[in-house]
């Protein structure tokens, strides 16, 4: 018996295998990671119990692989809807740049809030537009420097409540919006010791592309959120040093689009 791959099944099987591909690196790190080992093990429970005859387990599993599709969208619904809107990123977009001024005026940002004993949220867009959080804000244009970001934590500004979203045009980078709401993550996706800012930027990078950098006023301790993770406390050099490695090797929108 002979077996042929026509050009067809080829394009079919890559396809597939690319898809695989990137829902697996959009999950990898992730809790939807663990869940999906946990569903595996599911899975290896209802065939030994199909081999070894136990029908009363095997009928329960039956039941809950029946609803299968559901219980994926239900369990994976932060991975779909983050995977659905990196599909929708234009794949023409520029190449990516340098940002050496838009980090320096970050890692300057961050350290001055630490150094005053305020608490601040950095929001970093990056291709996942976030116009439907800005819109929830206080919408401007301002250039991204230190003491503009002072000027909006300070505690007793108006201001100071939410976090900001930074963006790169095609001026460079600046400030587009003010006091805006973000998601919150769930109670246990970060440990006891954390609270409502940090689980605001785990929040948000559970659902988009962006970076966030969170000042605790309590800890006096910088982190930076990407993709659902929370990094370790970084200094100013740290901060520099991974806010460059992010931010080249990702696209940015230079438009007005967002």
């Amino acid at each position: 018996m002979s077996f042929q791959l026509s050009l067809l099944d080829m394009i079919d099987i890559s396809v597939v295998a690319v898809v695989i591909y990137f829902a697996l690196r959009l999950m990898r790190g992730t809790r939807a990671e663990q869940m999906l080992i946990g569903l595996a093990v599911l899975f290896a429970i209802y065939e030994a119990a199909r081999f070894f005859g136990l029908l009363t387990v095997e009928w329960i599993f039956s039941q809950f692989f029946s609803v299968f599709i559901v219980i994926l969208v239900v369990l994976f619904q932060h991975e779909i809807r983050r995977g659905l809107m990196r599909v929708a990123v234009n794949p023409l977009s520029p190449p990516s740049k340098p940002m050496e001024t838009m980090v320096e005026h970050l890692v300057e940002s961050a350290v001055a809030l630490v150094h005053r004993g305020w608490g601040g949220l950095i929001v970093i867009e990056r291709e996942t537009g976030l116009k439907h959080l800005t819109e929830s804000g206080v919408e401007m244009e301002a250039p991204l420097r230190a003491d503009m970001i002072q000027t909006l934590f300070c505690p007793k500004a108006p201001m100071h409540d939410g976090a900001v979203v930074v963006k790169h045009g095609s001026h460079g980078a600046c400030i587009v919006a003010a006091r805006v709401l973000l998601p919150l993550a769930q109670a246990n996706a970060l440990p006891g010791g954390f609270g409502t800012r940090h689980r605001a930027a785990v929040g948000l990078t559970e659902e988009s592309d962006a970076l966030v950098i969170v000042v605790s006023e309590e800890r006096a301790q910088i982190h930076l959120a990407e993709e659902g993770q929370l990094s370790k406390a970084l200094d100013a050099d740290g901060l520099k040093k991974e806010l460059k490695q992010r931010l080249q090797v990702q696209s940015f929108q230079w438009g007005m689009g967002g």
